[in-house]
């Protein structure tokens, strides 16, 4: 069953997702339930996800409230009402296309399967993609992509992600765009590294699937509101 929901889920593309907790309920209920959610929020992470149930209890809340479920309904409930909830929840995913639509994103890794895997999670969303396998191409390859954000691999031959980093945060037309750096090293002698290099962000390799959406969209949504603020007169 759980198969089955997910291949049709990835088929429709969905803007959200409404997700009845209460899935084979002869067989420990709220464990399956929970399992399945977890894997598709874990396949769709930036899809908003709406949780009904009979059984509720405040383990199921916290985990899905972990998960970042964006709403909890218990029944009854009216129809009406849950698809008011959907609503609610709606015009967040639709804006959040809109948002990236015309976005530029510049990935650096020495990686190709790495790029591509990138490459595969962040196209759905609108975003212009470019990847860089050769990091000694990057200042060339950032100028002429004129990106809104950057993501780069921590360790690469001959230039590293700290040395990219660094660079970028010297010159001062890029001493304000958005960098995410993706490590396979969560320590934090390395997570130290990355920040007072510059970056802005580091994301786990192990967790690419499920954050690498909903952070690269908060970077670029906050930078813009960053530029549109910076923009405006300053009243006296």
């Amino acid at each position: 069953m759980a198969t089955s929901a997910k291949q049709t889920i990835a088929q429709t593309n969905p803007q959200a997702i409404l997700f009845n907790l209460d899935v084979q309920a002869k067989r420990s209920l709220e464990a399956t339930g929970l399992a399945l959610l977890t894997e598709l929020k874990s396949q769709f992470p930036a899809v908003p996800i709406v949780v009904i149930t009979e059984h509720e209890s405040l383990r199921a809340r916290i985990t899905a409230s972990r998960l970042g479920v964006q709403k909890f309904l218990t029944q009854p409930i009216e129809l009406a009402k849950v698809f008011e909830v959907i609503q609610q929840v709606l015009p967040k995913a639709q804006h959040l296309q809109k948002a990236t639509a015309i976005a530029k994103v510049l990935l650096v890794d020495d990686d190709s399967v790495m790029l591509s895997t990138l490459s595969d999670l962040l196209h759905p969303w609108g975003l212009q993609v470019t990847s860089l396998q050769d990091p000694e191409q990057f200042w060339q390859t950032l100028c002429t992509t004129q990106p809104d954000l950057l993501i780069i691999d921590l360790e690469m031959p001959t230039l590293s992600g700290i040395d990219l980093c660094r660079i970028v945060r010297q010159d001062a037309q890029w001493s304000h765009l958005p960098i995410l750096v993706v490590t396979a090293h969560t320590d934090a002698a390395s997570i130290q590294q990355v920040f007072a290099a510059g970056a802005d962000d580091f994301i786990s390799k192990s967790l690419i699937q499920s954050e690498l959406v909903p952070r690269v969209i908060s970077r670029i949504d906050r930078s813009r509101l960053q530029t549109e603020i910076f923009k405006q007169p300053i009243k006296l």
